[in-house]
């Protein structure tokens, strides 16, 4: 079985690495969970609301996060040398949410809680006039969302979870010149339809 290293040390993505040439023996299963939990308590918020945004679906969000983990312990378990963690774990936890959607026959893309308008939001604005403003803004916000490509969105939701443009392009199996050529449209359709 490979041997493998949770680093100390992260790069200025943050990014962690299981390196199979380090010291320490993770033969042991329970160290192996030990990992697998550490990488959990690091990544779990933001993979949550990665996938939370591709299914608008807390409890299936939920399930679908956890089992992305899931399938890091059992790969580890089985000897598979894995590179950067984080975008691993993103990387299965999008490919499962794909999944979850095609199955669900959900072809067209749920437009996530964070992009409405909450009652508490409407209410924290001064008065009349500034909540409408800000329904409108918001209300504009969401039709720009549903003008991007499943990709420009992708690539968004993922750079807002704080991934860079080389982890995203991991997760999404593109070129990095092709995250920043969606994130370019992205940002663009987005600006575009804020200020009409």
């Amino acid at each position: 079985m490979a041997k493998f290293w949770l680093t100390p040390e992260s790069n200025e993505a943050g990014e962690l690495w299981l390196d199979g040439a380090q010291s320490l023996d993770m033969r042991s299963a329970s160290s192996m969970e030990q990992k697998t939990t550490e990488l959990f308590e690091l990544f779990y918020e933001p993979v949550y609301r990665y996938v939370r945004s591709l299914i608008g679906l807390q409890a299936e969000a939920e399930d679908l996060a956890q089992e992305a983990f899931l399938r890091l312990y059992t790969s580890l378990l089985d000897g598979q040398t894995i590179g950067n963690a984080r975008s691993w774990v993103f990387r299965v936890a999008h490919n499962l949410a794909i999944d979850h959607l095609r199955r669900a026959s959900h072809l067209k893309q749920a437009v996530p809680e964070v992009w409405h308008v909450s009652e508490e939001q409407l209410d924290a604005a001064p008065n009349a006039e500034q909540r409408l403003i800000e329904q409108e803004r918001h209300q504009r916000l969401r039709r720009a969302m549903m003008r991007l490509s499943p990709q420009e969105r992708y690539c968004l939701d993922l750079r807002a979870e704080g991934l860079s443009y080389r982890e995203i392009a991991e997760v999404l199996g593109v070129s990095v010149s092709s995250v920043n050529t969606f994130l370019s449209r992205g940002v663009k359709k987005i600006a575009g339809e804020l200020h009409e």
